[in-house]
């Protein structure tokens, strides 16, 4: 198994253990939508890896936002400094889906590209 697939299941992995986490067990009342919004940017990783088996581009994909996901976990639930903390819920994940996944995601099917020339 190559790094690229290695850091490809890990950060789909991270992505799936920590809103799991985080909807059923930190929060009062779960609830379906809450926990498949987050996982969104995770779900384009798992297709561009499973369905066009492209594991540059998903470790590409979801570096950002696995990054960004446990900052705005940290500063959530673990160290909030003001009441507006928890709005890092609604956007951190459209920030993810709609600018981290695409950049990242194209710039390690670039990276991958390159490797195998």
């Amino acid at each position: 198994m190559n790094i690229a697939r290695l850091m490809a299941y890990t950060l789909l992995l991270f992505g799936v253990t920590l809103h799991t986490y985080t909807n059923f067990f930190a929060i009062e009342s779960p609830s379906l939508g809450w926990w498949l919004w987050p996982l969104t940017p995770y779900l384009a990783g798992a297709i561009m890896l499973f369905l066009f088996k492209r594991p540059h581009a998903t470790a590409g994909a979801l570096l950002i936002p696995a990054i960004l996901d446990a900052g705005n976990y940290y500063s959530v639930f673990i160290h909030p400094t003001s009441s507006t903390a928890a709005l890092g819920m609604l956007f951190v994940p459209l920030w993810n889906l709609l600018l981290f996944v695409p950049l990242g995601g194209a710039i390690g099917w670039w990276i991958g590209r390159r490797r195998a020339a």
